[in-house]
This record gives structure tokens, sequence and C-alpha cells, in this order.
């Protein structure tokens, strides 16, 4: 395979994967508060499936990860899991008024796709990365990423000024319906990336030891932080669920605010990836600071 110049089309490739993804799982998430409320779910059962469909996307990457590394099976996984996660979403058009219950399995399969192809899609791109540089290839995947998640929402926005809100269940129906193009497009792009780059290994510039796994008392405090966060976090489909009950937002709207808030992410992402590349720290002696031991 030839290195030069390749590894960035490899990057840019694997980032309109992403977009097509974001479009489809971020789309749908900016209704899924007011989708399950219609469908007949309570607000504390809202709560208990969108933390139950993170849970199972986060926690399983330690297992699949595992396999990943176990197997080899990179682009494997990371072709089921991208399908999975993105044909969950529009088979939600198919679920019966009402059943919430079918709509809770489709939202966390969704999620469960993402924790197939998340380990192994991060280990490909960081091939790439050893060339191009680490910190601006995740930038550029994270901003084409976020771009989707953009995108994604305005499409369901546009959908939902077209329906109207009078006819709630088809404007549900129709908006997972359209959600099926970016979803087919991610598969094809992610099929695509696999023929043109069959083995991205090939652009790390030398083989690296791993290193030994050690368990620093700066990775508890990191992750007992984290924890914390996530603990007093608020999920969006609780948000749209109270702004759509008390009427601080028109249903047809609350698609636009997730889509703004993905918008400022993927600038934000741009930029900060790029300034936090190796070589910054050598420009910027002030953002050593980030360069803490968790981070080497």
């Amino acid at each position: 395979m030839k290195k030069t110049g390749s590894a960035m089309t490899f990057i840019c490739l694997m980032g309109v994967v992403s977009l097509f993804a974001d479009m489809v799982q971020e789309g749908a998430r900016s209704i899924f508060g007011s989708y399950l409320s219609f469908m007949g779910a309570s607000a504390a059962m809202i709560g208990i499936i969108t933390g139950a469909g993170e849970l199972a996307g986060y926690s399983l990457r330690a297992l699949t990860g595992c396999i990943a590394v176990k197997t080899g099976q990179y682009w494997l996984m990371t072709i089921v899991g991208y399908s999975l996660a993105v044909l969950a979403i529009p088979c939600l058009a198919l679920v019966p008024d009402g059943s919430w219950v079918g709509a809770a399995f489709f939202i966390i399969l969704g999620r469960m796709g993402k924790a197939i192809r998340q380990p192994a899609k991060s280990t490909l791109l960081s091939y790439a990365g050893s060339q191009e540089g680490v910190g601006k290839s995740f930038a550029i995947q994270e901003f084409l990423d976020q771009t989707g998640a953009f995108l994604g929402p305005v499409m369901l926005l546009l959908v939902f000024r077209h329906v109207g809100t009078e006819a709630p269940s088809a404007l549900y129906h129709e908006g997972f319906a359209l959600l099926l193009l970016p979803a087919l497009c991610c598969i094809a792009a992610v099929v695509l990336a696999k023929i043109k780059f069959p083995h991205p290994e090939d652009f790390e510039v030398e083989a690296k030891k791993a290193a030994p796994f050690r368990m620093e008392k700066s990775f508890f405090l990191y992750m007992l932080g984290i924890g914390l966060f996530a603990f007093g976090f608020m999920d969006f489909p609780l948000i749209t669920l109270h702004a759509s009950r008390t009427g601080l937002v028109a249903e047809s709207t609350l698609p636009l605010l997730y889509a703004v808030a993905m918008g400022v992410d993927a600038f934000a992402a741009l930029a900060f990836g790029v300034l936090l590349t190796a070589t910054a720290f050598h420009r910027w002696p002030f953002l050593r600071w980030w360069h803490c031991p968790l981070r080497q």
C-alpha cells in the first residue's frame, strides 16, 4: 500500500462514514424524548431506556475491544457495528403506535452496534494517525462526525415542518424512514473504505511495542471525575420531553436545538483537536498542563 498521502484519504473517508452514521443516530436522538412519550413511555421509563442504551454503548466496549484485539477482525467488527447501529433506527418506523417496548428494543440495539464498532474503528484510525498526527486525525474525524450530527436533526426538522404536528404518528414514522437513506450511505461508505484500504496497519510508521498496562492513581482520579460528571448529566431525550410537555419549544423545533449544539461541537472539536497535537505542546507551552500521564 502506498503510504504517502493515502493516510489522510483514509481518515477523511472514515470521517464520511461517521458523518452518515451520526446523521442517523443523532438525528433520531434529537426526538427520542418526545417520540417515546408519544409511544406511551413515562418520564422515568424514558430515563431508564436512554440510560440503558448508553450503558450498553459504553460498557460493552471493554468486551468488544478485547474481542477485536484477540481476533484481529477490525474491519469485520467495524462494518457489523456500523450496520447494526444505523439500521436499527429506521426500524423504528415499523414499530406500532403505543409499543414503547418495541421502540426501546431498537434504541438499545442501535447503541449496542456502536459498542461493537467503536474500539475496532478507533484502532483502524490510530494507524493512519501515526502518520498524520493523532490530534489532527481525530479532530478531522470528529468534525465530520459532528457535522453529520448537525445535518441529521436538520433533516428531521424539515420533515416536521412538512408533515406538521397535527399528525404525530406520520411525523415520527416518516422521520425515521427518511433516515434509511443516510444509513445505506453509511454502510456503502464503510464497505468502500474496506475495499480501498484493506490493511490500514500499513500506515504505521513503525511497529510499536505495547507498553505494560498500569493503573496509575491519576487514572482513578480521572475516572472518578468522569463518573461524577455522568452522574449529574441529564440526557437530551429528557430535555426534549420536558420542553415538549411544557410547551417551552414547539415540537417541530426540537431537532433544531440539538442541531445547534452539534454544530458548536463540530467546530470546537476541529479547533481543539488540531491545537492539542504533539507539536502544539512545543509551540504553546501553556498547553502542557494537558499533557498528563493519562494522555501519554
